[in-house]
């Protein structure tokens, strides 16, 4: 049996999957299509030991459809229209406001420039603690050197930054 006829003789399974799953008519041509591409693969790929042909090929698809269904749902426009009128764009807040944006940035220049006046122990203890999320613990033992001596060199670190970020101002 070829192709196109085994694509005939489960027409109406594919017919009833579509409406089952898909409920945008607009999508009907290419959840056929999904369909049939489903189809053709068990033919390609069926192996008499898998079990009922009949089976199978109702599982690729209605697991094909579906899977198509789901696929369209995630793609939703955000300039699709709404049944009250205006589009799902119109209901994201906008929580943004352009003046925090733009003191939060300069504040983190701000952080770079004093971080480039630390001395190469006290950048590295910084970065390795605040930008790397490593525990003092850790950075101790990558330094081989004591606990104690990591945490002063860091309270150190971060008093020369605040001033230095305050001689910024």
């Amino acid at each position: 049996m070829d192709e196109y006829m085994v694509v005939k003789r489960y027409e109406p399974l594919i017919k009833r999957a579509i409406k089952m799953y898909v409920h945008d008519k607009n999508y009907f041509e290419d959840a056929y299509q999904e369909a049939v591409l489903a189809i053709i693969k068990v033919l390609k790929g069926y192996d008499e030991k898998k079990g009922d042909f009949n089976a199978y090929i109702k599982c690729a698809v209605i697991y094909s459809v579906k899977a198509f269904s789901k696929k369209i749902r995630e793609n939703i426009s955000l300039d699709e229209e709404l049944e009250d009128g205006g589009s799902l764009y119109d209901l994201i807040p906008d929580d943004t406001c352009l003046e925090e944006e733009y003191v939060k940035d300069e504040d983190i220049k701000k952080l770079y420039r004093a971080l480039e006046c630390l001395n190469k122990k006290q950048r590295e203890i910084i970065e390795e603690y605040y930008f790397n999320g490593k525990s003092m613990v850790e950075i101790a033992k990558d330094k081989r050197c004591h606990y104690n001596s990591v945490v002063r060199l860091k309270e150190r670190a971060l008093k020369r930054l605040k001033d230095n970020m305050q001689n910024q101002e």
